[in-house]
């Protein structure tokens, strides 16, 4: 096959979360078929990681097209009126007939007889044009994310409101794009199951995420240090901001009472001032961005993630299990983890910081039931979480696309 993938912005670097699914399912495909990218680039800045892509040898060809900036007029009235996916298109007078011409061009370049879009943000512009049989990757179900934001509670009234505001925008979108569209993924089956019920009788199918077992292997050389916990992701992505904070004002000081040698090291890009503001706290370390994750991991004895917000599959409880460490972590980010793989890691209630800290300090406890734990972990991971089965369930389900023209 010749596939064209279709993204917004570029997926790179490799360790940023959406990027993941791209970067390692696509890793393995383009073994058997031709790979393509088409980057809708909408952010000054976003192709300065197009040499790193390009000398990876990911793709077969890269092409780059800049999103038009759009009205400032017209951002604000679709935002107040929640519109739909043609009220966002419509931002943009004039785009889909250019992208329409790009689009046209990439594919007789390229070949491509079937196309793979990466998530919603990118089938707004897509799928005006949609010029091959595609495969819209869903990933998480974004009205989902809202709904469960909205249940949690606990917002002010200006963030209740936009909350709102983005549910019935992106219940209006994913409505309409999962009609556009012979078939659509997501990760997990709470996802699938919200989108059911946003468009009865549309074909969803769940193909979880992978960890790379060679690049997320434990360093026997590099001891671990008692008593430290991490979190880490991008801490500008909501979730991650929430859990890190609950976690550092909220129960690590629980935790450092049974355990003074406890300290808590939060990990990874763009952290916000509110995540940059836990280094006041005794105990608490924020480095940022670091050149490579394993050995930050491997020094930890546990992953502390108590997850509220959020859909899908966390790939830090996939990629901390891997690495043979404890997990804690609330019950909604193991949903889409198989069963197998999810006994392996202890569930505490995020909204309960006495209830959620007493569960690490028991972790923490029992160092031997603790290794048992993680190493039980890592096996569960390999068996039921691989990239070469993910990337296979793609291939078939691209081929049926195909074939069906």
């Amino acid at each position: 096959m010749r596939i064209l993938v279709v993204y917004r912005g570029l997926p790179w670097p490799i360790w940023e979360g959406y990027h993941l699914r791209i970067l390692h399912l696509f890793r393995r495909l383009r073994e058997r078929h031709a790979v393509h990218l088409l980057s809708l680039l909408h952010e000054e800045g976003q192709d300065r990681h197009l040499p790193e892509l390009e000398a990876e040898g990911l793709f077969a060809s890269i092409q780059t097209f800049r999103l038009p900036p759009r009205s400032r007029c017209r951002q604000l009235l679709d935002n107040l009126r929640g519109g739909g996916a043609e009220s966002f298109r419509a931002q943009w007078p004039g785009f889909r007939s250019r992208l329409q011409e790009a689009a046209q061009e990439t594919v007789e370049r390229t070949g491509a007889g079937v196309a793979y879009v990466f998530d919603p943000w990118a089938d707004l512009w897509w799928g005006a044009v949609k010029p091959l049989p595609t495969l819209l990757d869903v990933c998480d179900c974004r009205t989902l994310y809202y709904e469960r934001k909205l249940e949690r509670g606990g917002l002010g009234p200006r963030e209740r409101l936009r909350t709102r505001q983005l549910r019935a925008r992106f219940r209006r979108i994913e409505t309409t794009l999962l009609g556009e569209y012979p078939l659509a993924t997501v990760v997990s089956p709470a996802d699938r199951e919200a989108l059911l019920r946003l468009r009865p009788g549309c074909r969803v199918e769940v193909v979880p995420n992978g960890v790379d077992l060679e690049m997320f292997a434990p360093l026997p050389e590099t001891p671990e240090e008692p008593g430290h916990l991490v979190m880490f992701g991008n801490m500008d992505f909501e979730p991650n901001v929430d859990a890190a904070v609950r976690f550092a004002r909220e129960m690590l000081p629980r935790v450092r009472e049974r355990h003074p040698e406890a300290r808590f090291t939060v990990l990874g890009s763009n952290p916000l001032p509110e995540v940059r503001a836990l280094e006041e706290i005794p105990g608490v370390a924020v480095t940022g961005l670091v050149p490579e994750l394993r050995p930050w991991l491997q020094r930890a004895v546990m992953l502390a993630a108590p997850m509220r917000l959020g859909a899908g599959l966390k790939n830090k409880v996939l990629e901390a299990l891997a690495m043979e460490k404890a997990v804690v972590t609330s019950p909604s980010a193991v949903e889409a983890l198989h069963p197998e793989v999810a006994r392996h890691v202890v569930l505490a209630d995020p909204e309960d910081p006495a209830a959620f800290a007493a569960a690490v300090s028991a972790v923490l406890d029992d160092e031997a039931e603790r290794r048992r734990r993680a190493r039980a972990g890592r096996q569960a991971v390999a068996q039921h979480h691989s990239w070469e089965a993910a990337a296979r369930r793609y291939e078939e389900l691209l081929a049926g696309l195909a074939g069906a023209q």
